[in-house]
Formats: structure tokens, C-alpha cells, sequence
């Protein structure tokens, strides 16, 4: 009697594996922060074998390094807002609010934020001058508008984002000065306040346009 032959695992693609991999290091870095996960602790969830990953990344810094642009909001698509709010007042709005937005979840960018913090290492260095390299360009043109008009609108974006920052990463221990972002109403009032903020810059620099003509 012939042997049954076992039905072959389906093989596979790049790309299904690239997936795996990432979705595995998600996972594991929402569960134990990105200081917790070593590089067989994703192989394992990924269920792919150690020379696929090394295959595909020198280390785990290097995995890192691609890892985080695809989380980090300043370095994908979530901030671009549409050309015809480009240096406009409500283009300064929707850049804070869309932040707001995005770290209303638990996510790989505030646990890269809580590492960047705790840990001071080759990677937490680069990925933080990353961000700051691509944060810059969103800033120059308002630095450039309202610099005329004795507004340093780098140091107030500057407060304004630490501020965002800092509250997302303290919403699971207690509300701050009674504001509790893990609620919506929380983040509404943080996001018309920010709105707040811009309008009276905006209309302190149209009083002072005023009195130069």
C-alpha cells in the first residue's frame, strides 16, 4: 500500500513574510515595549526561520530603523494635509489635530516615544533626529511668516507637540489638570485649545500687518 504523501506548505511570498515580520514586532512591542522584544522573540511569532530574517536585516537595529518610519507619524502619510491648506492657518491646525488623532490608541509610536525616553542607544538617537529632520520642513514656512512679526512660532510648535506628546504618555497613569485623554472628550478639548492658540497668533500677526501698511 502507496504511502499518502503529506500536502505541501503553501510557500510563502515576500511579501506575506515582510508582513508577518512586522505585525509580529507590532504585537510584541505593544505588549512589552520595544526595550522587551529581542530579535527571536519576533522570529517566533513571525514563525519564519532566523536566515529568513537575517536574509532581509543585517540586526534588529537595522530592522528598527525601517520598523519605526512605517509607525512614526512624522514619517509617513498621517500629518500631509491637502495643498490648498499648505501654510495656511488651518493647515497649522489640521498638522496638531491629526496628531491628537493618531495617538488616541495605544501604538508603536508612543511606545517608541517611551523608549527614546528610557533608553538613550544608537537607535533611539537616530530615530528622534529622524523625526526631527522631517518635523523641521513642516515648521520653516510659519518660522518664516511670523518670524516679521516677533513670533517664534518654532518654540510655541515646539511646546505645543511636547505637550501632545507628554499627555499621551501619561493618560494611563491619571488625567492631567483634569483632562483625561484616553476620552474623546478629553482630546476635544486639547484640540480646541491648540485651535485657540493658533487663531490668536494668527490674528496678533494680521494686527501687526495692519499697522505696517
Amino acid at each position: 500500500m502507496e504511502e499518502e504523501s503529506k500536502p505541501r506548505r503553501a510557500r510563502r511570498t515576500k511579501a506575506s513574510i515582510e508582513q508577518a515580520i512586522n505585525k509580529a514586532a507590532k504585537d510584541l512591542v505593544l505588549k512589552k515595549g520595544f526595550a522587551g522584544v529581542a530579535v527571536l522573540d519576533i522570529i517566533k511569532r513571525a514563525k519564519i526561520e532566523p536566515v529568513t530574517f537575517y536574509n532581509r536585516y543585517k540586526n534588529q537595529e537595522e530592522f528598527y530603523d525601517s520598523f519605526v518610519r512605517q509607525s512614526d507619524y512624522w514619517f509617513n502619510d498621517t500629518l500631509t494635509i491637502p495643498d490648498e491648506l499648505q501654510e495656511t492657518e488651518e493647515g497649522y491646525v489640521a498638522i496638531l489635530h491629526k496628531l491628537i488623532d493618531g495617538m488616541a490608541d495605544d501604538s508603536v509610536m508612543l511606545e517608541l516615544l517611551r523608549w527614546e525616553i528610557g533608553d538613550t542607544n544608537v537607535v533611539t538617537r537616530r530615530t528622534a533626529m529622524s523625526r526631527e529632520f522631517h518635523t523641521l520642513p513642516l515648521i520653516k514656512p510659519y518660522e518664516d511668516e511670523f518670524r516679521r512679526y516677533g513670533i517664534d512660532i518654532t518654540a510655541v510648535t515646539t511646546l505645543l507637540i511636547a505637550g501632545i506628546y507628554y499627555l499621551n504618555l501619561h493618560r494611563r497613569c491619571s488625567p492631567f489638570c483634569g483632562i483625561f485623554m484616553e476620552e474623546k472628550e478629553g482630546r476635544d478639548r486639547i484640540k480646541e485649545t491648540v485651535r485657540s492658540i493658533i487663531r490668536i497668533l494668527y490674528r496678533h500677526k494680521e494686527e501687526k500687518e495692519r499697522q505696517q501698511r
